[in-house]
């Protein structure tokens, strides 16, 4: 039983997921940087001053993921909780937009696993998608999608209201959970174990489409 949860509960990290993913694709990206920036800076390039200036530069936006994961720390890594128990299926999230629902309220509870079509990526982008995929896993959108078993559902839940028909869902809720495969057959257990009957599966889906 996992601490401070019901018998039998799945808790899953998203948080801690989603930080690890940032740290790996950041550290990737930022080594490549930072090797580009130094060898332009010190003349270690082939080219003269042209190639050095470009070396400099396309370090520089290596390094900018970096930035981002600083500057953005604290939503990065924000404690972050799915939990799924014999009361119900909540998302933990303190400083966030928590929420509650027991199972008897849903009709329905299905995975989406979305494979974007990614455009216009920069170089470091793929760089470093590609090295964070080959240590932390396979990268693909994975979202929750509920559905409610009755009308009165949305008055009840209110704070629910964002997630309504995200993403492309249709009559259901959508709560996007970060880029972590790894989150389906935990959330599948965790739906087998406590409401079966209103499992749906996993949906395939891909495209550019159902991600705003």
């Amino acid at each position: 039983m996992a601490p401070g949860y019901g018998p039998g509960a799945v808790v899953i990290d998203v948080g801690g997921a989603d930080g690890k993913k940032a740290v790996i694709g950041a550290s990737v990206a930022g080594g490549i940087g930072l090797i580009a920036v130094i060898s332009g800076l010190i003349g270690a390039v082939d080219g003269g001053a042209g190639a050095a200036i470009a070396a400099i530069v396309i370090g520089g936006l290596f390094l900018v993921p970096v930035v981002f994961v600083v500057v953005g720390r604290k939503k990065v890594f924000r404690p972050r909780r799915l939990v799924l128990e014999a009361a119900g299926i909540r998302w933990d999230d303190p400083t966030g937009a928590p929420w509650a629902v027991p199972w008897a309220e849903l009709a329905a509870v299905s995975i989406s696993k979305h494979r974007p079509m990614e455009f216009n990526q920069s170089v470091g982008d793929k760089l470093a998608g590609a090295a964070s995929d080959k240590i932390a896993g396979e990268r693909a959108h994975v979202r929750l999608d509920l559905f409610p078993g009755d009308p009165g559902f949305a008055g009840r839940h209110p704070e629910m209201a964002h997630l309504w028909e995200r993403q492309g869902v249709q009559n259901g809720y959508r709560m996007p959970l970060g880029s972590n495969v790894k989150f389906i057959p935990l959330i599948a257990q965790g739906v087998g174990r406590f409401a079966p009957h209103i499992y749906r599966g996993v949906v395939n889906t891909e495209g550019r489409m159902g991600l705003s």
